[in-house]
């Protein structure tokens, strides 16, 4: 069952693209993208609910840290990780978060020791996630 695992990369990858060029995730997508998952969870019923909600309940939590943050970690972001939520459950959503993470980390961080990015630089973290989520694909 790796339809689910494409489908978050396919969302992902557009909304690289769009946060690579316009600072912003693209909502149509992510409403149709929401929209299908939860149907094709209903109509296939490929997790449990508490999965889906708990692959949901990372992307709030992202909406939350955006919060208190005050944007520092983009609200769209959130909504985006509440989307890939449906399609990859709570664990499968909670390694994509860490492993974009962890991919930003040592790409920002090289880019700070060599003098390229600045400390309050804004930067996308879409296309870190798209990364991650290609990773996850190829390492099964």
């Amino acid at each position: 069952m790796m339809w689910n695992e494409y489908c978050a990369a396919l969302l992902l990858g557009w909304n690289a693209w769009t946060d690579l060029r316009r600072q912003e995730v693209s909502m149509p997508s992510l409403g149709a993208a929401a929209a299908a998952g939860i149907l094709l969870n209903l109509l296939v019923n490929y997790q449990k609910s508490a999965e889906l909600f708990a692959g949901i309940g990372t992307g709030l939590f992202l909406l939350a840290v955006s919060a208190v943050s005050k944007g520092a970690v983009g609200f769209g972001d959130g909504l985006l990780l509440c989307v890939t939520g449906i399609f990859l459950g709570g664990m499968g959503n909670l390694r994509l978060l860490m492993l974009g993470s962890i991919l930003c980390a040592a790409v920002l961080g090289a880019g700070l020791a060599f003098g390229r990015v600045r400390w309050k630089q804004r930067f996308p973290f879409v296309p870190f996630l798209f990364l991650a989520q290609i990773g996850r694909i190829l390492w099964k």
